[in-house]
């Protein structure tokens, strides 16, 4: 049986160090040129700082001048319950009255202020309502406005309630 001999590889040879590491020549230096500072010219600054006065607490009107209109008012309403003779109590009851409704009115605007925030923070529910009031409007401008008997009626039935209101 005839052998084969595998042939055997020749051994590596090292290149020389020329080629292994070439340098590389530029034809620019990379070196950043120095940077030439000018010198600086002193200048004087110039600048104003206001020096801030303490806000009032509250405003204060000119002795010349009237208070607001509400003042203005509650210190009228003052005076006419002062100059006035009572014989009783119940000669202020009416002013009461009107003190106590416009109390509940102020409380009653705070509620109601306070509900719609609450539910305008809800998502979409804020949305939802408008859109609900917006077809409720166009509802009743469709069965009241467009025709012209319809709004003739319409009129007629304000005035009614306004001349029953005033009356």
């Amino acid at each position: 049986m005839p052998t084969s001999v595998a042939p055997v590889p020749a051994p590596l040879q090292e290149a020389p160090a020329a080629e292994a590491s070439p340098e590389l020549k530029l034809a620019e230096s990379l070196e950043p040129e120095p940077l030439k500072a000018e010198p600086l010219k002193a200048e004087p600054l110039k600048a104003e700082i206001p020096v801030a006065s303490a806000a009032p607490l509250a405003q204060q009107a000119p002795l010349g001048e009237t208070p607001g209109l509400p003042l203005q008012f509650l210190n009228q309403l003052l005076q006419k319950l002062g100059a006035t003779r009572l014989q009783s109590l119940a000669d202020l009851l009416p002013a009461a009255r009107l003190l106590a409704l416009a109390a509940l009115a102020g409380i009653a605007l705070r509620l109601t202020g306070a509900t719609l925030g609450a539910i305008n923070e809800i998502p979409l529910l804020g949305g939802l309502l408008e859109l609900v009031g917006l077809v409720a409007l166009l509802n009743f401008l469709a069965r009241n406005a467009f025709k012209q008997q319809k709004r003739a009626e319409l009129l007629e039935r304000i005035r009614q309630l306004r001349r029953n209101l005033i009356s």
